[in-house]
């Protein structure tokens, strides 16, 4: 039984991907300013249902190809591929998201860094960023974010 938070998160998500389907089938074309592309999979995820976030980032892969996404959308797509047992996709997901914004990982393994001296492409890839999704750095378990570290210590991320 879905909790009415769930129930929310659902509901949202549902709504945000018809909305997307609509504007795609009226004009041939997705034009999403407000960003609601990156809230259908975290809000699927929030809903508890991390397959129908996965089918949701299969159609985003196809239709934004060549989009960067934003690290909470990252973080969560991640999340959404680990929890459906797709170890590697979410592998994947996770690097993107330690790229988009450095701060972020280490901050849910209660690890944070300072700034760093260096240029920053958007207000996503700046520390302050956290601070405007704090209540969304609350859905990975104690597991999932052990999982991250492990990833976020291991050769292959340390070398990127």
């Amino acid at each position: 039984m879905l909790s009415d938070r769930q129930k929310k998160y659902r509901d949202r998500a549902n709504r945000a991907r018809r909305e997307l389907l609509k504007e795609q089938e009226k004009f041939r074309a997705i034009s999403d300013g407000s960003g609601k592309r990156y809230r259908v999979c975290v809000d699927f995820v929030l809903s508890g249902a991390p397959e129908k976030a996965v089918e949701f980032l299969n159609w985003f892969e196809t239709e934004f190809p060549d989009d960067v996404g934003e690290p909470a959308f990252l973080l969560y797509a991640a999340l959404a591929y680990y929890r459906v047992g797709a170890l590697g996709k979410a592998q994947g997901y996770l690097l993107d998201t330690m790229l988009s914004n450095i701060y972020l990982l280490p901050y849910l393994f209660s690890r944070p860094i300072p700034k760093q001296d260096m240029w920053h492409s958007s207000n996503w890839a700046q520390p302050d960023y956290i601070e405007n999704i704090k209540e969304l750095l609350e859905g990975p378990t104690s597991q999932e974010r052990q999982w991250f570290q492990e990833r976020f210590e291991d050769e292959r991320f340390t070398s990127i």
